[in-house]
Order: C-alpha cells, then sequence, then structure tokens
C-alpha cells in the first residue's frame, strides 16, 4: 500500500508540473514549505519535486500572499493594487465593502551622505524627510541637557547617546505620544537646525540596524540617520561640513477596505490585520500572513449568520506614520465603541518555528476561562504575552474586549525580522495559518459576551 501511495504521490507531484507555470522568483523562495518534506516511505524530496510541490502549494494556500507580497508602503502603486486585489476578493465572498479615501504622502530616497575633508560618509534619509543639499557647522549633542543649552540654530547638529536609544513617536501620534518625545522634538522645532543625523543602533522593538529616529511627514527638519561605526568617524570633527540627504515626499492617496456582514445587530465583531508594509520590504510576516489568515476566515464565514455584525478590515496605514487607515476605520464607526464587542487582531502569525499565541484585552473572568478552555484544545495555540505595537492597541485603550494574534516567538525571533529585507516567505508556516484561521472562525461563531 505504501509503494502505492507513494508511486501515484510522485505521478502527482509530476503532472503538477505540466500544468502549473514555471516557478516565478518569488514562488522559488517558497522552498520552504518542502525542505522538511518527505515521500510517505520516508525518502527525501528531490529538489525537483520540492520545486513541484511548492507549485501545487500555492495553489490552495498562496491566492492571497502570492498577489500581495510586494513592498506595499500607504500611497504607493503597489499598495493600490493590493487593495483592488482584497477589495475584489471581499466581493467575490459576498459581502458588503465600503472604501474609506484618505490623503497621504509617499517617498523616495537616493543615495545621502556627509562629506568631511573630502571623504563622504553615506547616510540614510529619514523615512519622509525633507530634502537637503547644503554646507553647515555641525554640532554635536548627545543629552536632553546638552540640546537645551547649546546653541544649534543654523547648525547640522548630530544626535547620539541618550538621545537615540529608541525611536521618537511622530508628531502629536494619537494613540501615544510620551512626554520624553515631545520635549526634544519640540526643542528641536524650537531651536531650528539646518539639518539633523542621528547616530543610531538596532532598534529596540524590530530587526533595522540602524534605525531611523524620526519617521514623521509633520517634522519639517531634514534628518538622516547612520550607524554607530559611521558616527565614530564624524563625531570629532568641526567646522564647514558638507550634507546632501536625498529624499522627496508627495502627495498621494490611500484607501481603506471594509468588507461587513450584517447578522442579528446584537453588537459587531472587529477582525482586522494589517495590509500594509515599511518601505524596504516585502513584509511577509509583518504583515501579509496576517492578511492571510482575515482573508481565509472571511471565506470561511461567508455564509455567518450568528448573532453578531462582522466587519473584516485589513488596515492600510499601520506602518505609517499618521496610521490614517485607523483614524478613518473609527471616524466612519462613529467612535462608537459600545456597539464592538470583540477586537480580533492579527499581525505576524505563522512564523516556522512557533506555534500561535493569543493575548487579550479587557477580558472579564468568564470570559477568558470560556478562552483558555478552548486554547487548552488546541496544541498549536498557547496563550501570549500583551502587547500593544499593533491596531488592537487603539481599542483596548479604549475598553473594547480585544485578542491579539501572533507568533508564540514574537519576542524572541519574529521581531528581528519585522520592517527589514529578511521578512520573506521562507519564514512562513502555511499549516499553522490554515489551523489558526480555522480556530478562530469556530471562536467567532462560539463568541457571546
Amino acid at each position: 500500500m505504501a509503494t502505492e501511495y507513494n508511486s501515484e504521490y510522485t505521478r502527482r507531484l509530476r503532472l503538477g508540473l505540466r500544468q502549473i507555470n514555471p516557478l516565478s522568483n518569488s514562488e522559488k523562495s517558497m522552498i520552504y514549505f518542502s525542505r522538511n518534506c518527505s515521500t510517505p516511505q520516508g525518502g527525501g524530496l528531490t529538489s525537483y519535486m520540492r520545486g513541484t510541490l511548492c507549485c501545487i502549494l500555492k495553489t490552495t494556500h498562496m491566492t492571497i500572499i502570492d498577489e500581495i507580497l510586494k513592498e506595499r508602503p500607504v500611497g504607493t502603486d503597489s499598495n493600490e493594487k493590493v487593495c483592488d486585489f482584497l477589495l475584489s476578493k471581499a466581493i467575490q465572498a459576498g459581502y458588503k465593502t465600503i472604501t474609506l479615501q484618505f490623503d497621504c504622502k509617499r517617498w523616495t530616497k537616493d543615495f545621502s551622505y556627509i562629506d568631511l575633508d573630502g571623504n563622504q560618509y553615506e547616510l540614510f534619509p529619514s523615512p519622509f524627510s525633507q530634502p537637503f543639499e547644503k554646507t553647515g557647522d555641525l554640532e554635536i549633542v548627545s543629552t536632553l541637557e546638552e540640546l537645551q543649552n547649546k546653541n544649534i540654530t543654523d547648525k547640522i547638529v548630530l544626535l547620539n547617546g541618550d538621545l537615540t536609544q529608541q525611536p521618537l513617536q511622530p508628531k502629536n501620534f494619537p494613540f501615544y505620544y510620551p512626554d520624553e518625545h515631545k520635549t526634544i522634538i519640540d526643542l528641536l522645532e524650537d531651536k531650528q537646525p539646518k539639518a539633523i543625523i542621528a547616530i543610531t543602533g538596532k532598534h529596540p522593538m524590530c530587526g533595522l540596524n540602524p534605525f531611523p529616529l524620526f519617521e514623521d511627514g509633520n517634522f519639517l527638519i531634514p534628518s538622516a540617520f547612520a550607524n554607530k561605526t559611521t558616527g565614530e568617524k564624524i563625531t570629532g570633527r568641526k567646522g564647514l561640513t558638507k550634507l546632501k540627504i536625498a529624499s522627496k515626499t508627495e502627495n498621494s492617496v490611500g484607501r481603506q477596505i471594509i468588507a461587513s456582514k450584517k447578522s442579528n445587530g446584537k453588537g459587531k465583531i472587529v477582525v482586522c490585520a494589517h495590509m500594509d508594509s515599511k518601505y524596504g520590504t516585502i513584509g511577509a510576516i509583518d504583515n501579509a500572513a496576517g492578511i492571510e489568515v482575515l482573508f481565509q476566515i472571511l471565506d470561511n464565514l461567508k455564509d455567518y449568520n450568528g448573532a453578531y455584525d462582522i466587519d473584516f478590515v485589513p488596515f492600510n496605514g499601520e506602518e505609517y506614520y499618521g496610521v490614517i487607515g485607523q483614524l478613518e476605520y473609527l471616524k466612519h464607526n462613529g467612535n462608537e465603541k459600545s456597539e464592538i464587542k470583540l477586537v480580533i487582531n492579527i499581525d505576524s502569525p505563522g512564523h516556522v518555528a512557533s506555534k500561535t499565541a493569543l493575548s487579550t484585552y479587557n477580558f472579564i473572568d468568564c470570559k477568558q476561562t470560556w478562552l483558555d478552555t478552548k486554547i487548552s484544545k488546541n496544541d498549536y495555540i498557547e496563550e501570549g504575552s500583551q502587547w500593544y505595537a499593533g491596531d488592537h492597541a487603539m481599542f483596548a485603550f479604549q475598553g473594547v474586549p480585544c485578542i491579539a494574534v501572533t507568533s508564540s516567538n514574537l519576542f524572541e525571533t519574529v521581531l528581528d525580522l519585522t520592517h527589514t529585507s529578511n521578512d520573506t516567505i521562507g519564514n512562513v508556516d502555511f499549516d499553522i495559518l490554515k489551523k489558526t484561521s480555522d480556530f478562530l472562525t469556530e471562536l467567532i461563531k462560539d463568541y457571546n459576551d
């Protein structure tokens, strides 16, 4: 029986190769699927069979990710194409759809540098920075006290040390804008240096190294950032310095899609996952994987007729400095939190070396017990630690019950991939995504507040 099955298994693989187009570069990267696979008799797959299996799996699992796996910041052409695709999928599934349009900015960059004694040292423009190409005196500032006391007006200021340990929140960020960040930004805007260079290291919450200190289209002082090695070469230099920040922002528009299903009107469940990426990454784990789960649930519930209305929301702009898609949704919903009985936010699930982790917010004891019981029956789901750097936060801060869905190794492994070029499809386990979507589907069906 095993030999007969194995023969049929091989035949189907070969048949699939003739029926499916050759692998694209992105599809070749999906060899991950089969690297630990074996035939039913225990023999390893050949590279030929692996590539074919990759194609076969693509036809069943990859309808969403294959279309959206591209750099897709809000306001870009690729983001618009993703919006079109997701909208069409929701319409095909029979959902009522609403599209909200908003103004935003798109950003491009080019080679940037600081010139010291005829030597050029590469810098990285801050996302959405104003351009700059001038000379100026270089002034080094390492502490808040120095920033308060030094004269940096019309100078090129180099920030390092205590001032550059973590990225500064965008001005007046609606959900989180700490006083210490406001103080630094207010001082810089008051003193008006010509431009800013920030010397940074590894980002405390993602894999970027170095990271931009500023990412804010409303902060109008030109800025760039550099790694510590470059910082050591710059520090101590004085006199006139030439600085070029090749950065360009353009006005653009974005869209926020909402796919809704009306039911028995007991309230509303919101299922969300952000669809956009940062510049410089295709965002496989963060968050094409989340969109895959979202749309699997959407498809599973296309015939749903339960107690609650459902909004499926692929948030657009979570990675943008203004979180504009989220704000548009809240405005559309009339900021009416009382009708929302549950929010499920899916962000960075399905890492190959993980389980799925669920963390809860504003859950009463009996509801937590109910969820814990469901988790205990599934060995691929576990309770995770709370985190707030996601779309659930704006609801959680308003007291709405929320479940955040992510990879169980979010803090140990996944965050080192996010926002980088290493966030590729090879990090995604599609079996985990399918199991997660099925679990969440049943959870929604059973939910009762």
